[in-house]
């Protein structure tokens, strides 16, 4: 589990910028730290993650250029760390880890400007050379605050990193009621090979549940809007339809129908032709059906979520799977604007 818990972490931070892949960060072993020093060549603040190029020089004087990667832009907007600090041209220290199957790459904890000011890029990471570094102020570690006796679900919701990590939410897939054909599925599963997320392409239900940013619930009337910060997501609830589910196209995200039991919110979904359950190479099969629990707290200052999902080609029984969000007052849906190549 310790194994998994690693993996979970990473993959929430996981991804590219450049010309590379959105990918797994099981590419990178955190239980070391890489310290180099260079001029910064690039630096690309955009989602779906921050990304920087280095230049430095080896040992016989030739020219290494790094491809050093961070958090997505929308982890590190919701932090005080900005790159007005970080120019092309200037000579910056950065410490990470170092990647396991490429000798210039790694994922960058902390920036030291020219200036001498310090970025902390990871919510995890401290200051490393100095007492002080932007990038310690942060919302994700705050709690829910009270709505008030009027508190519904229309509002935003956002994770709280001090409670649980969205990527918490997965099993080990070992530990799920697998088929066999599931197990042959999952044992043939090579992260880097078969990533979920690739570039800017948006992932399908249930895999983009474990996204960490916003969402939003609005009011449509005959259909409720659920708004997703990643990929800039909106999946379609309808709450009156007569209209048969089987009858509509697959999608990424299926076809969801709603109701009311109370202030929980029930959504059926079915018509998914996602093919990945979890990030972590648990698959989906064709004919998957999602049954979601979204309940606010009595006072609104949190919303609990439960999933079952039943699928009889991955799973022999259905999987119930549980996380939450908070309600903090001005937090926003704010657009993803993904970028897929480098910035030049």
């Amino acid at each position: 589990m310790r194994a998994l818990a690693c993996f979970a972490a990473a993959a929430l931070l996981a991804a590219t910028t450049g010309a590379r892949a959105h990918h797994s960060f099981s590419e990178y072993d955190s239980s070391q730290t890489l310290e180099i020093q260079g001029k910064l060549v690039n630096v690309a603040w955009q989602n779906p993650h921050v990304h920087l190029t280095l230049q430095t020089t080896d040992k016989d004087g030739h020219t290494v250029n790094w491809d050093i990667e961070s958090n997505s832009l929308s982890i590190l907007r919701r932090t005080n760390a900005t790159p007005e600090n970080l120019k092309a041209g200037d000579t910056v220290k950065v410490a990470g880890w170092p990647s396991k199957r490429d000798g210039n790459r790694m994922f960058v904890t902390n920036v030291l400007a020219q200036n001498g000011q310090e970025l902390v890029l990871d919510l995890r990471a401290k200051p490393r050379w100095t007492n002080t570094a932007a990038g310690l102020q942060t919302t994700w570690m705050s709690g829910g605050v009270p709505a008030g006796a009027n508190a519904t679900i229309f509002t935003v919701w956002s994770s709280n990193f001090a409670e649980a990590r969205p990527t918490d939410f997965w099993k080990n897939p070992q530990d799920y009621p697998l088929t066999d054909a599931a197990k042959q599925a999952l044992a043939k599963w090579d992260p880097v090979r078969d990533t979920v997320a690739k570039g800017c392409e948006p992932k399908g239900m249930p895999t983009i549940i474990e996204e960490p940013y916003p969402i939003e619930f609005v009011d449509k009337g005959d259909t409720i809007l659920m708004r997703i910060e990643e990929y800039d997501t909106v999946r379609t609830i309808h709450m009156t339809s007569d209209v048969k589910a089987q009858s509509q196209p697959k999608t990424r995200l299926g076809y969801s129908r709603g109701h009311w039991e109370g202030k929980t919110l029930v959504v059926a979904t079915s018509r998914i032709n996602w093919p990945h359950f979890d990030p972590f190479g648990t698959p989906q099969g064709p004919d998957a059906t999602i049954v979601e629990r979204f309940t606010p707290s009595a006072d609104g200052s949190r919303l609990d979520y439960t999933m079952l999902e039943g699928d009889l080609d991955t799973f022999t029984r259905p999987v119930e799977l549980k996380r939450g969000w908070v309600r903090r007052p001005g937090e926003q849906v704010k657009p993803y604007n993904c970028t897929s190549s480098k910035a030049q």
